[in-house]
């Protein structure tokens, strides 16, 4: 399955911090990463599902997701493909936290490989 990974209007990768939660309004998957440097790798931090208007201002609430520096993408998945989808990129992506989706997956395109 091909996602349609969201990036800002000049190509890069939006900040977490600066996406508004109140201008999404579909179903999807999204993934929180931090960019490593010459001397730390980057790493995937959360891989989430839902609302993501519902996610992303439950997310900007909670203090882990007030690092400097965060990026995120997002794509819009049907709803009745959201578990198999996230479970794909959490085994994929292996996320530093979050919750363990046990379901059947389907595979997607990654967003860092787009």
């Amino acid at each position: 399955m091909h996602l349609e990974w969201a990036k800002r209007p000049d190509g890069s990768w939006w900040l977490f911090a600066d996406v508004d939660a109140r201008q999404l309004s579909a179903d999807g998957v999204f993934v929180v990463w931090q960019n490593g440097d010459s001397e730390t790798a980057s790493s995937v931090l959360y891989v989430g599902r839902g609302s993501l208007r519902d996610e992303f201002a439950r997310c900007h609430r909670d203090p882990i997701f007030r690092l400097a520096g965060l990026h995120v993408t997002w794509a819009t998945v049907d709803k009745r493909m959201l578990d198999s989808v996230c479970a794909y990129l959490y085994r994929t992506l292996r996320p530093m936290w979050g919750e363990a989706v046990f379901a059947s997956s389907t595979p997607v395109n990654l967003p860092l490989t787009v």
